[in-house]
């Protein structure tokens, strides 16, 4: 059983308030969306729910089967889809997944890197340098490193970004997948149509 909770968090930056008094909680198996104009704290909020950034005030919390997973461990929990996130470019995308089964101890991860790389449509260049790709294969690698871990937590920011129509379906495939297996999604967009595959919705500028 999955709960992430958020308790009235709120972020500033400076005398700049991106949200206050955010209350919600979550479980497995209904995609939530963050929607709200560019700059409103989208990719903010998603950064706090995966741990990696701390909330002005308020708290975060995850619990995994009844157990409380501490803030600093939650990121091992999360998988998480940015333009952003910087990609190892000198390392293949092999090498890049490679890496990650080391530094998490997985096993059998030939096979678990080959299937991951198929399912995203990149098996065929997995020895090639991410630096030689495009922006939208970039964004496949990320994919490919967010799901590699089977995490409980998808946290989406942007997830169709610079993407083409083979690459949407897949995003919006694995959003189902991820629901149909109890995991917890979110996604941050203003897309429309991403936003309609989710029953709730978050408004950043509810909570100005």
């Amino acid at each position: 059983m999955l709960r992430l909770k958020a308790t009235n968090i709120g972020k500033r930056f400076g005398s700049r308030i991106l949200f206050r008094k955010m209350s919600f909680e979550l479980s497995g198996g209904n995609p939530i969306a963050i929607t709200g104009p560019n700059g409103s704290g989208k990719s903010t909020l998603i950064k706090i729910l995966a741990g990696v950034l701390r909330p002005s005030r308020g708290s975060v919390c995850l619990r995994i089967n009844g157990q409380l997973i501490d803030r600093e461990h939650r990121p091992f929990h999360v998988g998480l889809v940015a333009p952003y996130l910087n990609l190892y470019e000198a390392f293949s995308p092999y090498e890049n997944l490679r890496f990650i089964a080391r530094t998490r101890g997985l096993q059998d991860a030939e096979n678990r890197i080959a299937r991951i790389l198929a399912k995203v449509s990149i098996l065929d260049r997995k020895d090639d340098f991410i630096s030689t790709f495009s922006s939208g294969m970039k964004q496949r690698v990320r994919i490919a490193a967010a799901l590699f871990c089977e995490p409980e937590i998808l946290l989406l920011d942007e997830p169709t970004s610079n993407l083409d129509e083979e690459g949407k379906t897949l995003v919006a495939e694995v959003i189902e997948e991820a629901a149909e297996s109890e995991k917890i999604i979110i996604i941050a967009t203003n897309n429309e149509k991403e936003a309609a595959q989710c029953e709730t919705q978050i408004r950043i500028q509810d909570y100005y």
